[in-house]
């Protein structure tokens, strides 16, 4: 249900763990064994999660920049941006790191390798990222949070 959301929270920084499908009790057991907070848009999980002592963080906004605001406000942020030294990896959710370009050639398309200069590398899944336009597109969606925080 907030995975758009929870990939844009790891580009901001997060540690987000994300499921597609997964039970009830497994995600509860996973919040509680390694003390994540649960972001829901679901009150039975969210009622569920209270009585367990799993915090959480209950969505109420019906559009990604009101949601990233909610959580950014309940985590007594003021300000959002891309570092690209926090950067997470928007697919498994690793820890993204430079690297240069001769190393990741053979894994980027040819006109990606002539225009842009830096690169990162996912350290777990070996997702390349790279300065482009959704970068800026990204910085003008931080822009819209942070004018509303």
């Amino acid at each position: 249900m907030l995975g758009n959301i929870a990939r844009k929270l790891r580009l901001l920084g997060f540690d987000c763990k994300y499921f597609a499908t997964i039970g009830d009790d497994q995600l509860l057991s996973i919040a509680k064994n390694e003390n994540r907070v649960i972001i829901t848009k679901d009150r039975g999980i969210s009622n569920i999660c209270k009585k367990q002592n799993i915090s959480t963080i209950d969505l109420s906004g019906t559009d990604e920049t009101s949601q990233i605001v909610e959580i950014c406000k309940k985590n007594n942020l003021s300000r959002c941006e891309i570092d690209m030294k926090d950067i997470r990896c928007t697919v498994c959710n690793g820890i993204i790191k430079p690297i240069k370009k001769d190393e990741i050639v053979d894994k980027i398309p040819s006109k990606v390798a002539q225009n842009m200069q830096r690169f990162w590398i996912c350290d777990s899944c070996d997702h390349v990222y790279w300065e482009g336009t959704h970068i800026r597109n990204l910085q003008r969606f931080i822009d819209e949070i942070n004018e509303r925080l």
